[in-house]
């Protein structure tokens, strides 16, 4: 018997008239990355937004290690939605340090971290002279502070140049060797099929395929096949 670190049970969002999200059910095992795939306006945010508090299911469940989700399981998520909130007059150093201070986490675990992410040699750089790839890294360390076991990100390698997400890929498929699952969203198929063990497809809100990678299938010909069947 297979080992779901976090289901979701039918949960369906909506605003107003429109179901941005419709009876969508996830398994997502211990230890692995996966990676929610479709086009943009399928749902992936919304579904990640859920799965963080920041939204409500409109019905439906969220499972955390067999729990039902509340608010105490935030402390064993970690999160990167759209682009990271950082104070560009601030250090790497000292962006995380107001955070140890708003989460009461010992300082030690900033070079932690920062080592996680390759950050640990920037000194006294202001995040404002940051490249988009080296500020997407901060934003990963941060969500890495509270020790999660699960790690949400939404769209990590968007906007990287290759060699970013050449680094940032290395940092990601590390992840689950620390005791951390991995949830992901992209519309990057080639850079889901590099990083995850497993996949969701989901289109106009429904999730019309989840299961392993076949790394001897074309994955955008299936991406295709799916979302237009």
């Amino acid at each position: 018997m297979r080992e779901y670190y976090l289901e979701t049970n039918n949960i369906s969002k909506r605003f107003g008239k429109q179901l941005a999200v419709n009876n969508v059910s996830l398994k997502v095992r211990k230890n692995t990355i996966y990676g929610l795939l479709g086009p943009n306006g399928a749902g992936k945010s919304t579904i990640l937004k859920m799965l963080t508090g920041l939204l409500r299911p409109t019905n439906g469940e969220i499972m955390i290690n067999g729990h039902a989700w509340n608010r105490s399981h935030l402390r064993e998520i970690g999160a990167l939605i759209e682009t990271p909130a950082l104070y560009g007059n601030l250090t790497a150093h000292e962006n995380l340090l107001v955070h140890t201070k708003l989460l009461h986490l010992s300082e030690s675990r900033i070079k932690e971290v920062l080592d996680i992410v390759g950050l640990d040699n920037l000194g006294k750089k202001r995040v404002s002279q940051f490249s988009f790839g080296m500020k997407q890294r901060l934003g990963i360390a941060i969500a890495l502070l509270n020790k999660p076991k699960l790690l949400i990100l939404d769209e990590p390698t968007n906007g990287l140049d290759p060699l970013g997400i050449k680094d940032l890929r290395k940092i990601i498929r590390s992840f689950p060797s620390q005791g951390i699952t991995v949830i992901l969203s992209s519309h990057i198929l080639f850079e889901v099929k590099q990083l995850a063990d497993d996949i969701g497809i989901l289109h106009n809100g429904q999730l019309k395929f989840q299961g392993e990678i076949d790394q001897n299938k074309d994955l955008e010909r299936f991406f295709i096949e799916i979302v237009s069947s």
